[in-house]
């Protein structure tokens, strides 16, 4: 499975197309969003990309213009392929994240598996009160992590 299909397979699966690269679906009380990173990680051949997730009740920094929002700094999970575990543990990764990248024409199915059932099924074992007791442990939260703590105003 190639780049194209991956995003037509997420697709049929429930998963909503925003722009060429990027695919964004529910999981119970989350969102999980495929999301495709372009300028400076552009490089021909290949797509460069970061798997999110954020429970549909987080507030975000800024009213979101559409119904999800595209920008990973929004989301309190910023997964790689190679980031991931069976038991999702949250670090602050405001500014800085890793990303995957795969050749366009390489296999996908790896990342499909991952967002239809490897993280669905980890989003639901640690809840959405899971991720808050692991956020409430920062000793200093930034920004978005007091927003999604009720301690700011959106």
């Amino acid at each position: 499975m190639n780049h194209a299909e991956l995003i037509e397979k997420l697709k049929k699966s429930g998963f909503e197309q925003l722009g060429t690269a990027s695919a964004f679906g529910y999981a119970g009380e989350w969102v999980i969003g495929f999301i495709g990173l372009s300028g400076r990680f552009q490089q021909a051949g290949t797509k460069a990309f970061v798997i999110c997730a954020r429970p549909i009740s987080f507030d975000y920094m800024e009213r979101p213009k559409g119904k999800y929002h595209d920008d990973p700094m929004e989301y309190p999970f910023k997964l790689t392929l190679n980031s991931f575990g069976e038991k999702l543990k949250y670090q602050s990764q405001l500014l800085r994240f890793e990303h995957s990248r795969i050749d366009t024409e390489g296999d996908w199915s790896k990342v499909f598996d991952f967002l239809v059932k490897d993280l669905p099924e980890s989003l639901s074992n640690l809840g959405v009160s899971g991720l808050v007791q692991q956020i409430k442990e920062i000793k200093e939260p930034g920004y978005i992590e007091k927003i999604w703590l009720g301690e700011l105003g959106a």
